[in-house]
């Protein structure tokens, strides 16, 4: 079955009674987040639900601006949230494993088992968030000033960013997780941008526009 779409507040019903049999940590971090854009009339938003899992032999590009999957999530190729105005959701209820991963700014991705990513992730736009209920795995991780949250064992050879581990119930952060971080020329040169880039104001900027332009972190 594919993805059906429902009207906002019935997508709102439907996560909410999903999340409260989340563990109690998990939850209450899936709870304060404002799931659907903020200003954005409820009647005016298109939304998204999967009941069970899906898997996908390309990418996956959520037609509506909020969509959950209700089970695990298996995508061959990209997992983005990359629109024309940001500000999308994506919850799977299970666990994701991807070739890659957007997140676009104002965005939030929601991965309540593990998330396995066998390239890259890319999650540093402003205003955005990446939560991992699970373990999370991935060669390359670019979140710079953009908290990544795991639950669980996180892994990443090649990580410019930071992390932190799920809030305990009643609290707003979670404690500070060790994540391997390389120098930024270290990542210039590992994403080829070891020429380009001769300062480190500027790596952000040039990883950025080829996310953009391209889909993709590494060169073409």
């Amino acid at each position: 079955m594919g993805l059906e779409t429902v009207t906002a507040q019935e997508w709102l019903d439907r996560v909410k009674q999903r999340a409260s049999k989340l563990p109690n940590d998990l939850g209450d971090c899936v709870r304060r987040f404002e799931l659907t854009p903020a200003g954005m009339p409820l009647e005016d938003i298109e939304a998204g639900y999967q009941k069970g899992g899906l898997s996908l032999g390309n990418d996956f590009r959520p037609k509506s601006l909020v969509t959950a999957v209700d089970g695990d999530l298996a995508v061959d190729g990209l997992v983005s949230t990359q629109g024309e105005d940001g500000n999308a959701t994506l919850i799977v209820f299970g666990d994701l494993r991807c070739r890659s991963l957007i997140n676009d700014w104002g965005s939030i991705v929601i991965v309540t088992g593990s998330l396995i990513a066998d390239e890259w992730v890319y999650a540093a736009r402003e205003d955005s968030s990446l939560i991992v209920g699970g373990n999370f795995k991935t060669p390359i991780f670019i979140g710079a000033d953009i908290e990544l949250t795991v639950g669980g064992i996180l892994e990443a050879d090649y990580a410019y960013g930071y992390a932190t581990s799920l809030p305990e119930s009643g609290q707003v952060y979670g404690k500070d997780k060790s994540l391997e971080n390389r120098s930024w020329r270290e990542i210039a040169a590992r994403l080829g941008l070891g020429h380009e880039v001769t300062a480190e104001d500027a790596l952000m900027q040039a990883i950025d526009l080829r996310v953009i332009t391209t889909e993709s972190l590494l060169p073409r």
